[in-house]
């Protein structure tokens, strides 16, 4: 198709959806498992002999997003309430039975798990480059403008929440929009606080446009984003019309401001998908293993004999004397046998949930100070966490550079409103900046600085490399360097002007 035809097409699907806008409630479910079926087809072929391609037949189990938030807080685990985790009944003096009441436990490794995914993914800000070939010093000035604004807006933080939020439920959005003083800010839609995020793609997997659905008020709306408008429909079921119920709201559609979607929208699996199942094991053992302890525990004192009454007491120990005629009499404690084999399943549940979610629960007691606790050795025990960290900073990589785009362009635009800067959007324009997400690793400053020295004094890396990827520098750390130099040497300048060719002072 041609760039006038793919233009049209979406036009059309947008204007489809805007006259049935209850289309836009349409999404993509999420999944976990796939339904057994019996495949025929299955056999052996000769080599290089073909076979008629059949599509694909099975079916995955949906899971709803109420279940990720049930398995993310640990108070609303299955196994609080599951029926069949026996108990444990003892017989009483009257002959009935009583049941052992002991309060159940969960084990929080959802949170935990998507905790330190969260942590490796975004606990290092973002990493900008200016990829521009021969930069001007006036795209330099502008690049440190960014990066000024970028922290002063927390959108690291934005990020890290971003992050949060998807790994916690599946799915979450950032938006971007202009507040009342006309300046670029982000705010996180969720489904925890109430959005449900819709979007649509054309037949080429690129992006049509954004819904979002929600209810304020007892009433239900829908937001549509495209790349340059948007849409708020409203329900109402009192009404009888062909779109179900749904209208447009009066004044919409309205400019958003931004030459494409300002909603920045990621999906995907929850942190913990691959091992719920083994947490839902690991749990119910854990509890049956409780009630188990709770009934037989603790250990007895086992008397057996003929003894007085009056026991005496020596040395604050009662001492009992055995009348018994055959003299066997006999007083032992007795304690349960050692639950090992259980202990030892459990460990086993808890290291198969560390490898199924490349997560590294490291303890205090698991530091050992004698041993080598340098930070290769740190980074090698947690090798699971940073391999799945790097496979998550890829798949965000949309993400950082959407982000981007969007807030250099809401800050080219606040710049330009506010009379800061009349050129700012063509300056920004113009100005190319790469970002990724950098995996955060255990590391010491002092360590990684002075590589930084080493290797910029080696001339592996340049002196401009070097001080932004300090730990200490500022955003604008190479501006301030070269106004001290350029101070230094109107200085040295003046002095050598007040000297006359003998050295000596001229009279003022």
């Amino acid at each position: 198709m041609t760039k006038d035809e793919l233009k049209s097409s979406r036009n059309s699907a947008i204007k489809e959806f805007v006259a049935k806008p209850n289309t836009l409630l349409q999404k993509e479910p999420f999944t976990r498992g796939i339904q057994q079926t019996i495949d025929y087809s299955d056999g052996f072929v000769d080599v290089n002999e073909t076979q008629e391609a059949k599509l694909p037949v099975c079916k995955r189990k949906i899971i709803s997003q109420e279940q990720f938030m049930r398995e993310l807080d640990p108070n609303s685990h299955e196994c609080l309430t599951d029926i069949n985790i026996p108990s444990i009944c003892v017989k009483v003096a009257d002959g009935n039975f009583v049941e052992i009441k002991y309060e159940r436990t969960s084990v929080p490794f959802q949170k935990i798990i998507k905790n330190k995914q969260v942590l490796h993914l975004t606990g290092n800000k973002m990493e900008f480059t200016l990829i521009d070939k021969n930069p001007t010093l006036e795209q330099i000035s502008n690049f440190i403008v960014f990066k000024q604004y970028w922290d002063e807006r927390n959108q690291d933080g934005m990020k890290k929440k971003l992050a949060d939020k998807q790994l916690s439920l599946g799915d979450a959005g950032l938006l971007y929009y202009f507040d009342y003083k006309g300046r670029i800010k982000s705010r996180i839609l969720s489904y925890d606080k109430g959005y449900v995020l819709c979007p649509h793609n054309d037949e080429n997997g690129d992006r049509l446009c954004e819904a979002v659905y929600y209810q304020k008020n007892n009433v239900e709306y829908i937001d549509m984003y495209t790349d340059t408008d948007i849409y708020k429909f409203q329900h109402s079921y009192g009404d009888d019309n062909k779109d179900n119920g749904w209208a447009i709201v009066k004044g919409y559609p309205k400019k958003h401001g931004f030459s494409e979607i300002p909603l920045i929208t990621k999906r995907g699996d929850v942190a913990w998908n691959d091992v719920q199942t083994l947490i839902t094991s690991y749990e119910i053992l854990y509890n049956v293993f409780n009630a188990i302890q709770k009934r037989f525990g603790w250990g007895i004192l086992y008397v057996k004999g003929k003894f007085d009454e009056n026991a005496r007491k020596i040395a604050g120990n009662v001492v009992l004397n055995d009348r018994s005629l055959d003299g066997k009499g006999d007083a032992k404690f007795l304690t349960p046998p050692t639950p090992e084999n259980t202990i030892m399943t459990l460990d086993k549940l808890e290291d198969s949930i560390k490898i199924g979610s490349s997560t590294t629960f490291i303890l205090p007691k698991d530091v050992k100070t004698s041993g080598d606790i340098s930070g290769i050795a740190i980074q090698l025990t947690q090798s699971c966490d940073l391999e799945k960290a790097e496979e998550n900073a890829i798949d965000y990589q949309n993400v950082a550079d959407k982000m981007v785009r969007l807030f250099g362009e809401g800050l080219a635009k606040e710049l330009v409103n506010n009379d800061i800067n009349p050129t700012a959007l063509t300056d920004f324009q113009n100005l190319h900046i790469s970002a990724s997400f950098r995996v955060w690793r255990p590391f010491s400053k002092t360590e990684y600085n002075q590589m930084l020295v080493t290797l910029t004094k080696g001339g592996i890396l340049s002196r401009k490399t070097g001080i932004e990827k300090n730990t200490e520098s500022c955003p604008d750390e190479y501006a301030r360097i070269q106004d001290e130099a350029k101070s230094q040497e109107n200085a040295t300048a003046d002095n050598e002007g007040g000297e006359n060719k003998d050295g000596s002072q001229e009279e003022q």
